[in-house]
Protein backbone atom coordinates (compact mmCIF):
# COMPACT_ATOMS: atom_id res chain seq x y z
CA UNK A 1 0.00 0.00 0.00
CA UNK A 2 2.65 2.21 0.65
CA UNK A 3 4.41 1.95 -2.55
CA UNK A 4 0.84 2.90 -3.96
CA UNK A 5 0.61 5.99 -2.07
CA UNK A 6 3.92 6.75 -3.05
CA UNK A 7 3.02 6.62 -6.58
CA UNK A 8 -0.44 8.35 -6.07
CA UNK A 9 1.53 11.42 -4.42
CA UNK A 10 4.51 11.56 -7.04
CA UNK A 11 1.50 11.66 -9.52
CA UNK A 12 -0.31 14.31 -7.70
CA UNK A 13 3.03 16.54 -7.39
CA UNK A 14 4.04 16.21 -10.99
CA UNK A 15 0.46 17.01 -12.22
CA UNK A 16 0.55 20.16 -9.78
CA UNK A 17 4.26 21.21 -11.44
CA UNK A 18 2.86 20.56 -15.13
CA UNK A 19 -0.25 22.57 -14.32
CA UNK A 20 2.20 25.57 -12.66
CA UNK A 21 2.38 28.85 -14.51
CA UNK A 22 6.21 29.02 -15.78
CA UNK A 23 7.26 32.73 -14.01
CA UNK A 24 9.82 33.02 -16.79
CA UNK A 25 7.00 33.45 -19.36
CA UNK A 26 4.12 35.07 -17.83
CA UNK A 27 0.90 35.20 -19.72
CA UNK A 28 -0.59 38.07 -17.56
CA UNK A 29 1.39 40.77 -15.89
CA UNK A 30 -0.28 39.53 -12.19
CA UNK A 31 2.48 36.75 -13.12
CA UNK A 32 5.18 38.68 -13.63
CA UNK A 33 7.89 38.44 -11.64
CA UNK A 34 11.74 40.27 -11.97
CA UNK A 35 12.74 36.62 -13.10
CA UNK A 36 10.42 37.04 -16.10
CA UNK A 37 12.31 36.96 -19.35
CA UNK A 38 9.87 39.49 -20.48
CA UNK A 39 8.76 43.23 -19.74
CA UNK A 40 5.91 44.00 -17.59
CA UNK A 41 4.55 46.29 -20.61
CA UNK A 42 4.12 43.83 -22.46
CA UNK A 43 2.09 42.04 -20.99
CA UNK A 44 -1.44 44.24 -21.55
CA UNK A 45 -3.93 43.63 -23.92
CA UNK A 46 -3.76 46.86 -26.08
CA UNK A 47 -2.22 47.00 -29.27
CA UNK A 48 1.59 45.74 -29.38
CA UNK A 49 0.48 45.12 -25.54
CA UNK A 50 0.46 49.08 -24.30
CA UNK A 51 -0.99 51.45 -26.97
CA UNK A 52 -3.94 53.23 -26.40
CA UNK A 53 -5.95 52.95 -30.44
CA UNK A 54 -6.41 55.15 -32.03
CA UNK A 55 -2.81 56.13 -33.18
CA UNK A 56 -2.40 59.19 -33.93
CA UNK A 57 -1.30 60.73 -37.48
CA UNK A 58 1.98 60.67 -38.72
CA UNK A 59 3.55 62.79 -41.20
CA UNK A 60 6.16 61.53 -43.53
CA UNK A 61 9.98 60.74 -42.28
CA UNK A 62 8.37 60.12 -38.73
CA UNK A 63 8.14 63.46 -37.58
CA UNK A 64 5.03 63.73 -35.82
CA UNK A 65 2.30 65.97 -36.57
CA UNK A 66 2.99 68.95 -34.01
CA UNK A 67 -0.41 68.87 -32.44
CA UNK A 68 0.45 65.48 -31.28
CA UNK A 69 3.24 67.22 -29.57
CA UNK A 70 3.02 68.54 -25.55
CA UNK A 71 3.49 72.66 -26.60
CA UNK A 72 7.35 73.68 -24.67
CA UNK A 73 7.64 70.00 -23.51
CA UNK A 74 5.51 71.00 -20.55
CA UNK A 75 3.09 68.02 -19.20
CA UNK A 76 -0.52 68.19 -17.35
CA UNK A 77 -1.01 65.62 -15.23
CA UNK A 78 -3.18 64.39 -12.46
CA UNK A 79 -2.89 60.87 -10.26
CA UNK A 80 -6.60 58.96 -9.34
CA UNK A 81 -7.38 58.29 -6.07
CA UNK A 82 -6.26 54.87 -5.98
CA UNK A 83 -2.41 56.09 -5.85
CA UNK A 84 -0.87 55.73 -2.62
CA UNK A 85 1.62 58.34 -1.94
CA UNK A 86 4.43 55.79 -2.19
CA UNK A 87 3.43 54.93 -5.69
CA UNK A 88 3.00 58.41 -6.26
CA UNK A 89 6.47 58.80 -5.67
CA UNK A 90 7.38 56.27 -8.47
CA UNK A 91 5.92 57.98 -10.78
CA UNK A 92 7.33 61.37 -10.18
CA UNK A 93 10.94 59.67 -10.15
CA UNK A 94 10.50 59.12 -13.34
CA UNK A 95 9.01 62.57 -14.48
CA UNK A 96 12.11 63.91 -12.50
CA UNK A 97 14.50 61.53 -15.16
CA UNK A 98 12.75 63.40 -18.19
CA UNK A 99 13.12 66.73 -16.66
CA UNK A 100 17.04 65.97 -15.21
CA UNK A 101 18.20 64.46 -18.56
CA UNK A 102 16.67 67.38 -20.77
CA UNK A 103 17.49 70.31 -18.78
CA UNK A 104 13.92 71.01 -18.03
CA UNK A 105 13.10 70.86 -21.81
CA UNK A 106 10.77 68.39 -20.71
CA UNK A 107 8.87 68.74 -17.58
CA UNK A 108 5.74 67.73 -15.80
CA UNK A 109 3.62 69.37 -13.61
CA UNK A 110 0.12 69.00 -11.78
CA UNK A 111 -2.79 70.26 -13.82
CA UNK A 112 -5.12 73.58 -12.72
CA UNK A 113 -7.14 74.26 -15.87
CA UNK A 114 -5.31 72.72 -18.57
CA UNK A 115 -7.77 71.22 -20.99
CA UNK A 116 -5.20 68.67 -22.29
CA UNK A 117 -3.48 66.19 -19.79
CA UNK A 118 -2.44 62.60 -18.65
CA UNK A 119 -4.89 61.04 -15.81
CA UNK A 120 -2.49 58.81 -14.00
CA UNK A 121 -4.21 55.58 -13.09
CA UNK A 122 -3.39 52.31 -10.88
CA UNK A 123 -5.60 49.80 -12.04
CA UNK A 124 -4.57 46.33 -11.09
CA UNK A 125 -6.90 44.59 -13.27
CA UNK A 126 -5.62 46.30 -16.22
CA UNK A 127 -2.26 46.28 -18.02
CA UNK A 128 0.33 48.72 -18.74
CA UNK A 129 -0.98 51.39 -21.55
CA UNK A 130 -0.68 54.62 -22.76
CA UNK A 131 -1.80 56.59 -25.74
CA UNK A 132 0.71 57.76 -28.37
CA UNK A 133 1.61 61.26 -28.22
CA UNK A 134 -0.93 63.93 -26.83
CA UNK A 135 -4.10 63.47 -27.74
CA UNK A 136 -6.25 66.37 -26.69
CA UNK A 137 -8.34 66.73 -23.98
CA UNK A 138 -7.81 64.00 -20.99
CA UNK A 139 -6.06 60.75 -21.85
CA UNK A 140 -4.67 57.99 -19.54
CA UNK A 141 -1.55 55.91 -18.42
CA UNK A 142 -1.90 53.21 -16.15
CA UNK A 143 0.80 51.44 -14.65
CA UNK A 144 -0.39 48.54 -12.64
CA UNK A 145 1.85 47.32 -9.72
CA UNK A 146 4.03 45.42 -11.54
CA UNK A 147 4.94 48.04 -13.66
CA UNK A 148 5.38 50.67 -11.04
CA UNK A 149 7.68 48.33 -9.66
CA UNK A 150 9.72 47.90 -12.41
CA UNK A 151 11.30 51.68 -13.10
CA UNK A 152 12.20 51.35 -17.20
CA UNK A 153 8.79 50.06 -17.63
CA UNK A 154 7.59 53.12 -15.62
CA UNK A 155 9.41 55.37 -18.41
CA UNK A 156 8.47 53.26 -21.44
CA UNK A 157 5.13 54.37 -20.52
CA UNK A 158 5.38 58.01 -20.24
CA UNK A 159 7.57 57.93 -23.72
CA UNK A 160 4.64 56.31 -25.38
CA UNK A 161 2.98 59.71 -24.08
CA UNK A 162 5.74 61.98 -25.29
CA UNK A 163 5.17 60.84 -29.07
CA UNK A 164 7.16 57.33 -29.64
CA UNK A 165 6.53 54.08 -30.68
CA UNK A 166 8.16 50.59 -30.46
CA UNK A 167 11.64 50.67 -32.07
CA UNK A 168 11.19 47.17 -33.84
CA UNK A 169 8.49 49.07 -35.54
CA UNK A 170 11.07 51.05 -37.28
CA UNK A 171 11.32 50.67 -41.23
CA UNK A 172 14.50 49.32 -41.39
CA UNK A 173 14.36 46.50 -38.47
CA UNK A 174 14.75 43.86 -40.62
CA UNK A 175 18.94 44.73 -41.51
CA UNK A 176 19.07 44.80 -37.28
CA UNK A 177 16.44 41.79 -35.79
CA UNK A 178 14.88 38.73 -37.05
CA UNK A 179 11.70 38.16 -35.88
CA UNK A 180 11.05 34.37 -35.52
CA UNK A 181 6.33 34.21 -36.49
CA UNK A 182 6.64 31.06 -35.77
CA UNK A 183 7.20 31.40 -32.07
CA UNK A 184 4.51 34.23 -31.66
CA UNK A 185 1.93 33.32 -29.71
CA UNK A 186 -1.39 32.97 -32.32
CA UNK A 187 -3.38 36.15 -32.64
CA UNK A 188 -0.44 38.61 -31.37
CA UNK A 189 1.44 38.68 -35.03
CA UNK A 190 0.67 42.26 -35.56
CA UNK A 191 2.43 43.49 -32.39
CA UNK A 192 5.47 42.79 -34.82
CA UNK A 193 3.99 44.92 -37.52
CA UNK A 194 6.44 47.68 -38.85
CA UNK A 195 6.28 50.64 -40.49
CA UNK A 196 7.65 52.12 -43.65
CA UNK A 197 10.42 54.95 -43.76
CA UNK A 198 7.53 57.05 -45.04
CA UNK A 199 5.55 56.75 -41.60
CA UNK A 200 8.26 56.56 -38.94
CA UNK A 201 12.12 56.95 -38.38
CA UNK A 202 14.65 56.87 -35.68
CA UNK A 203 15.35 61.31 -36.22
CA UNK A 204 18.47 60.51 -37.92
CA UNK A 205 19.93 58.04 -35.52
CA UNK A 206 20.64 54.42 -36.13
CA UNK A 207 18.88 51.36 -34.71
CA UNK A 208 18.60 50.96 -31.10
CA UNK A 209 19.34 47.23 -29.60
CA UNK A 210 19.64 49.27 -26.36
CA UNK A 211 16.27 51.36 -26.18
CA UNK A 212 14.19 51.10 -23.23
CA UNK A 213 10.87 50.91 -26.17
CA UNK A 214 12.45 47.32 -27.45
CA UNK A 215 10.44 44.93 -27.22
CA UNK A 216 12.20 41.40 -25.24
CA UNK A 217 13.78 38.62 -26.91
CA UNK A 218 10.94 36.58 -25.80
CA UNK A 219 7.75 38.89 -26.41
CA UNK A 220 4.85 37.38 -26.89
CA UNK A 221 5.81 34.13 -27.25
CA UNK A 222 3.95 30.89 -27.73
CA UNK A 223 6.15 28.06 -26.84
CA UNK A 224 9.07 29.83 -24.73
CA UNK A 225 11.48 30.43 -27.45
CA UNK A 226 12.56 33.80 -29.15
CA UNK A 227 10.34 36.21 -31.24
CA UNK A 228 12.85 38.45 -31.80
CA UNK A 229 17.18 37.44 -32.63
CA UNK A 230 19.14 39.96 -32.57
CA UNK A 231 21.52 39.94 -36.19
CA UNK A 232 24.71 41.39 -33.57
CA UNK A 233 24.97 37.99 -31.60
CA UNK A 234 26.18 40.09 -28.49
CA UNK A 235 23.63 42.40 -28.30
CA UNK A 236 20.96 42.36 -25.66
CA UNK A 237 17.30 43.55 -26.37
CA UNK A 238 14.03 44.53 -24.01
CA UNK A 239 16.35 46.43 -21.18
CA UNK A 240 14.15 48.26 -19.16
CA UNK A 241 16.51 50.23 -16.40
CA UNK A 242 15.98 53.57 -18.21
CA UNK A 243 16.05 55.41 -21.51
CA UNK A 244 19.27 54.93 -23.60
CA UNK A 245 21.50 57.48 -24.83
CA UNK A 246 19.87 57.57 -28.48
CA UNK A 247 16.38 57.20 -26.84
CA UNK A 248 17.30 60.86 -25.12
CA UNK A 249 19.20 62.14 -28.37
CA UNK A 250 15.68 61.16 -30.37
CA UNK A 251 13.37 62.65 -28.06
CA UNK A 252 15.35 65.91 -27.69
CA UNK A 253 15.32 66.16 -31.51
CA UNK A 254 11.65 65.33 -31.87
CA UNK A 255 11.20 68.76 -28.77
CA UNK A 256 14.05 70.69 -30.33
CA UNK A 257 16.09 70.83 -26.93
Amino acid sequence: MKGVASIVLLAALASLALAAPDRRFPKTGKEWTPQSLVNPDELGDYFEGDIVLPLPLMGRNGLIDEKYRWPGGRVAYEFDTTYSESNKDKVRKAMNEYETQTAGCISFHERTSEGDYILFKHDNNDGCHSSVGKRGGRQSINYPQWCLDKFGSTLHEMLHALGFHHEQSRYDRDDYVTIMWENIEAGHEHNFNKYSSSVISGFGEDYDYGSVMHYSAHAFSANGEKTIVTKDPNAHIGQRVGLSEVDWAKLKKMYKC
